[in-house]
């Protein structure tokens, strides 16, 4: 009577808990035990007896998804002091978040933004190809560039219909052949975008220097140099994160930056020269004699068409900013998306669909083929024409006016 209802309380769960200890002591009298770990996952397993089933909060986060940590995961503690392969996390249920929505619509934009892209560029190497009266060292360096863009745009379809999860853990040679392919031209659209950087800056700043440069030396720079760097990161994939066909990265694992690594440096070189082009032009507009409102309005158009091929975008977002932050991440998965997908759209019309020089070729053999149709017309009917009393022959008439 004299102790209160709370101390009851406190006094049965103090003999429990020894009860508890007491058996504990007595099933692990052998003193075996599965030692501290961490599985696949990620979830930490401590130190615990052999014959145990031991429970833990469900992870927060796993491959972008997010769950419910208020259920739980099991795993055995095995009677040999080994746990058990693999953890029960049947009950572990998927948070179903605003961005998984976005991430299906930015999906869609890819494809559509990889479609749209490719077409543009097959037009635009087409007509490359057949113009060969605007053949010069520039347009040369445009056509390359284009190629490249349409070899990455066609290997990025290659990966997005062969690739899934049951590909990526048979880890295959023909998918990590298909995964360094995609790098190589991702490269190769870097480099080429380094060698129009070059011509630029030479053409404008070192005007006088144009007559030296020759095409075999922007093919080594846009399809030579990537090809080392490209077989050095397969070595060390190889060696070192040789698993899921080579995409992603272990945490700790730096192999990535094999290739990451020149594109970075080539976008800060072309940095540069974006800097100094427009800087030159503006010195040059400055001393012209046009107002300085249409002095800034060309050095403003002269930056946004530059932009697109020295790839300057690829900066902005070559981090994810999101984070923890919902609306960061919705606003990177839509800009990334639109940027990367239509980045061929952009260079086809900058470089060729605007290009004065193509869009005047091309209205002449527009002329051309214009006259030589109406020619065959005329001469058709002219031969048609039915001889008859009533009628003057198409001879007679080209006759008389011979004389």
């Amino acid at each position: 009577n004299i102790l209160k209802h709370t101390d009851v309380q406190l006094l049965l769960s103090i003999m429990m808990l020894a009860v508890l200890n007491q058996t504990f002591t007595i099933s692990n009298s052998s003193g075996v035990f599965c030692e501290l770990s961490m599985d696949g996952i990620g979830t930490c397993w401590p130190r615990s007896a052999a014959g145990e089933l031991i429970s833990r909060p469900c992870p927060e986060q796993f491959n972008g998804i997010h769950y419910n940590t208020t259920n739980r995961v099991y795993r055995d503690c095995q009677l040999n002091g080994s746990w058990a392969p693999r953890g029960n996390y049947s009950q572990c249920t998927e948070i179903i978040r605003k961005s998984k929505v976005h991430y299906q619509v930015a999906v869609i934009i890819n494809y559509l933004g990889h479609c749209i892209s490719l077409g543009a560029l097959l037009l635009a190497f087409t007509l490359f190809m057949r113009l060969r009266s605007i053949r010069c060292l520039r347009n040369i360096i445009h056509w390359n560039l284009i190629s490249a863009f349409i070899l990455r745009n066609a290997t990025w379809f290659i990966v997005q219909l062969t690739m899934n999860p049951a590909v990526t853990e048979s880890n295959q040679v023909w998918c990590r052949l298909v995964t360094a392919g995609y790098n190589y031209f991702h490269v190769t659209n870097f480099f080429w975008m380094f060698g129009e950087g070059c011509y630029l800056h030479t053409a404008v700043v070192l005007t006088y220097s144009t007559d030296k440069l020759r095409k075999w030396m922007f093919i080594c720079i846009g399809w030579g140099i990537p090809f080392p760097i490209i077989v050095a990161w397969a070595f060390g994939k190889l060696y070192y994160d040789n698993e899921k066909c080579w995409f992603g990265k272990r945490a700790g694992v730096y192999t990535d930056y094999i290739y990451q690594g020149p594109m970075i440096l080539v976008l800060l070189i072309n940095f540069v020269f974006l800097f100094n082009i427009v800087r030159i032009l503006m010195t040059k507009l400055r001393a012209s004699t046009t107002s300085e409102t249409i002095q800034y309005r060309k050095a403003v158009k002269a930056t946004l068409v530059l932009l697109p091929l020295l790839g300057i975008t690829y900066m902005l977002f070559f981090v994810n900013p999101g984070g923890e932050d919902e609306v960061a991440q919705i606003v990177f998965i839509y800009f990334n998306s639109i940027l990367e997908s239509f980045q061929g759209f952009f260079v086809s019309v900058f470089y060729c669909f605007l290009n004065s020089e193509v869009r005047s070729a091309v209205r002449k053999r527009w002329i051309r083929w214009q006259d030589r149709s109406s020619f065959r017309s005329r001469a058709v009917r002219a031969t048609s024409i039915p001889t008859s009393p009533s009628r003057v022959s198409f001879h007679s008439i080209k006759q008389s006016s011979n004389l």
